[in-house]
């Protein structure tokens, strides 16, 4: 990790792009009659990216992604019993982009490790990635990056984008022939985030494996989603499904997802998602709720107090209370 840091940094120093970064860190109160969750403080995400335009056509992007990773805690006893136990975690430095966008009349090409073009609309009509991940991302549904090919352009108010990648995602090495195709179209604005406006859209991917039968199965994923935003207030949906032909198991999403502008200061949001890891099953589904207040005291900063309700369909309820900050420069 101090390698990936210290080559960026001598980057930003002798390059004439731009550099920026942003961390997530939070406080954790668990209100749960049986609490399980450690209270307390977490640095749970630090972003470091540099970005540079070498031509009018010709653009790169590198980008890193610092977060916790689960290890092993292995412990030998007098007896020479071994016990392995995965409650330990470290800080690990991923390569999340390293890419090169190549631009012409007829579209953008990236090639390289690249965000994915399935949930990065819903991401953006979200809007608050510090406080909660866009649900196809919380639940695995795609990877957020991945190393391959990307074809993206646009025609009037309708984006399309196809992407031909390992499949394994930023954090894993290739481990077999196969690759994952993915493609996207949205009518109206992307960026909801940023700017007024309205989109409808959908996205697919197809990933093909090598199932322990012999044979060659295929994960699916299929996901429709709009957003419009305007007066202070954004809003969005999606219905998200995900099969996987080697068990014969589909997941299934529904999410809704608001915010409003109260003034320069305060914004109040809800976001609530129903999960069902397995449609053919009954009560095995999961409703997360959250309810909070950005609060922006200055330029870079927003402090979100928020109550979290996670409601399984059989099972305790679990209650969280956290206090979220997002620092960008």
């Amino acid at each position: 990790m101090k390698k990936i840091l210290l080559s960026l940094l001598l980057t930003v120093v002798y390059a004439q792009g731009t550099f920026s970064g942003v961390t997530y860190f939070d406080y954790t109160y668990d209100l749960s009659e049986d609490a399980i969750n450690d209270d307390g403080f977490g640095l749970k995400r630090v972003y470091f990216t540099y970005q540079e335009t070498l031509s009018e056509n010709i653009s790169y992007k590198f980008q890193t992604d610092v977060g916790q990773l689960k290890i092993d805690d292995v412990s030998v006893d007098d007896d020479e019993n071994v016990s392995v136990s995965t409650n330990k975690t470290q800080f690990v430095a991923y390569l999340k982009k390293a890419q090169l966008d190549w631009k012409t009349s007829y579209g953008k090409f990236t090639f390289g490790m690249q965000g994915m073009n399935i949930f990065n609309v819903t991401e953006k009509t979200w809007g608050f990635r510090f406080l909660h991940k866009s649900t196809m991302d919380k639940y695995k549904f795609s990877s957020s990056a991945d190393i391959g090919i990307g074809y993206s352009g646009k025609f009037n108010n309708l984006s399309y984008s196809l992407m031909y990648t390992n499949g394994c995602g930023y954090k894993s090495s290739e481990n077999d022939e196969h690759k994952k195709l993915s493609a996207q179209l949205v009518y109206g604005e992307k960026k909801l985030v940023k700017k007024d406006g309205f989109n409808i859209g959908a996205s697919f991917s197809l990933e093909p494996y090598d199932h322990e039968s012999g044979e060659t199965k295929n994960k699916t994923l299929m996901a429709f989603y709009g957003g419009y935003a305007g007066n202070g207030l954004r809003i969005g949906g999606e219905f998200d499904t995900y099969t996987d032909d080697g068990t014969d198991i589909t997941q299934q999403i529904i999410a809704g997802y608001a915010s409003y502008k109260i003034s320069d200061k305060f914004e109040g949001l809800i976001y609530v998602d129903m999960y069902n890891p397995n449609t053919s099953t009954e009560n095995v589904g999961n409703t997360d709720l959250v309810i909070g207040t950005n609060y922006q005291p200055g330029k870079g900063l927003t402090i979100t107090p928020n109550l979290r309700i996670s409601t399984p369909d059989e099972g305790d309820v679990e209650t969280l209370f956290m206090m979220n900050f997002e620092f960008k420069f």
